[in-house]
C-alpha cells in the first residue's frame, strides 16, 4: 500500500487520536500493560494538545485519504526530541512508522541530535530505533505512578514558590547549563496550563519542577535539581498542591536513593522505559525527571 507523508492539520486531529488510542492499547495489550490512554476521547486530547501546545513539527501518513500513523518532532535549541510516533495496527505496511520518523529527522538536521523515549516492553520500536535509524540508549528511566487514595500526610516546603511567566527566564537560566536544552515554550506552557514550581536557597535557585494536571493524571516533571534533597522536596510540594489525585512521572533508575524515596511517597512502578539519543546529547550529573507531555519528546 503507498502512501504520502505531509504535514498534520487540525482535522486530523480525530483521526490521530483514534491511532493514538488504538496503536498504543494494541501494543500495552500484547505485552501485559495496561494503556497509558483508556479511550479515543483520550487520544483525541492528546492529539488536540500535540497540535495546539507541543512539538514544532507534526507529520501524518496518509493512504487512500485516511490517516494511518503520525509522529512528532520538538526543537529545543540545539537539540530536538522525537515522538509520539503511532501507526494503526490494522495496516499491514511495516514501514510506515519508519519513513514518518526518517521524514521528520530531516526536519532536525539542523540540531546538533535528538532523544526519543521508549518502553522497554516494546522491542520492535526499539529495534527500529537501534537498529535502523541509529539511536543508542543512555539511561534507564522507570516510569512511576501514585493514586491518590491513601496517600501519607506531607507537608509544603517554605523554600517551594511558584513562578509566573516573567520568571521563565531565570528558570531558563538556571535549567540551560545542565539540560542543555532551551524549553523556554516548554516552562511557558507549564505555568499557563500547569505550575512550576522552584527550590530557592536563599535567592539562588538549586531546582524546578513542572506539574501539568490532567483529566486522569498530574504529570510531574521535567524536573533539574541539585541533588536528591531538593528533588524530594520539589515532588513533596507539588502532592501537597494537588491532594487525591494520581500522578506520574519518569525518573532516572540510577537515582535509585530519589527513587527510594519516591516509592516512600507512595509511588510505584508502572514499567521502565530507555532514553534513546542520536547525537551528542547526554544526562547531566544532576537530578532529572520527565513528564509526559510535551517534555517525553
Amino acid at each position: 500500500m503507498d502512501f504520502l507523508i505531509r504535514e498534520m492539520t487540525k482535522e486530523d486531529i480525530p483521526r490521530v487520536g483514534e491511532i493514538l488510542y488504538e496503536g498504543f492499547s494494541a501494543v500495552a495489550t500484547e505485552y501485559g500493560y495496561t494503556s497509558n490512554i483508556n479511550s479515543a476521547e483520550e487520544g483525541r486530547r492528546l492529539a488536540w494538545a500535540l497540535f495546539h501546545h507541543g512539538p514544532s513539527e507534526r507529520l501524518v501518513a496518509e493512504a487512500e485519504n485516511r490517516v494511518i500513523g503520525s509522529t512528532c518532532l520538538n526543537l529545543r535549541g540545539d537539540f530536538a526530541g522525537l515522538g509520539p510516533t503511532v501507526v494503526d495496527p490494522h495496516s499491514k505496511n511495516k514501514t510506515i512508522g519508519r519513513e514518518l520518523i526518517r521524514a521528520v529527522l530531516e526536519k532536525a538536521e539542523p540540531s546538533r541530535g535528538s532523544r526519543t523515549i521508549v518502553e522497554a516492553f516494546n522491542p520492535a520500536i526499539f529495534s527500529l530505533c537501534y537498529f535502523t535509524l541509529k539511536y543508542i540508549p543512555v539511561t534507564d528511566l522507570l516510569d512511576l505512578y501514585l493514586y491518590g487514595e491513601g496517600q501519607q500526610a506531607l507537608k509544603s516546603s517554605n523554600s517551594v514558590s511558584q513562578i509566573t511567566t516573567k520568571d521563565i527566564d531565570d528558570v531558563y537560566t538556571y535549567d540551560c547549563p545542565r539540560s542543555k536544552l532551551d524549553r523556554r515554550p516548554d516552562l511557558k506552557f507549564y505555568v499557563n496550563w500547569g505550575k512550576v514550581l522552584v527550590y530557592h536557597d536563599q535567592s539562588q535557585i538549586r531546582g524546578f519542577l513542572a506539574c501539568l494536571p490532567g483529566p486522569r493524571w498530574v504529570q510531574l516533571g521535567p524536573l533539574v535539581a541539585e541533588g536528591e534533597e531538593e528533588a524530594e522536596c520539589l515532588f513533596q510540594h507539588a502532592l501537597t498542591l494537588f491532594k487525591n489525585r494520581k500522578f506520574r512521572s519518569r525518573v532516572m533508575a540510577r537515582d535509585y536513593t530519589f527513587v527510594k524515596a519516591l516509592k516512600g511517597f507512595g509511588f510505584r512502578i508502572y514499567c521502565i522505559n530507555m532514553l534513546l539519543v542520536r547525537g551528542s546529547w547526554r544526562p547531566s550529573q544532576y537530578i532529572e525527571a520527565f513528564g509526559i507531555f510535551p517534555e517525553a519528546v
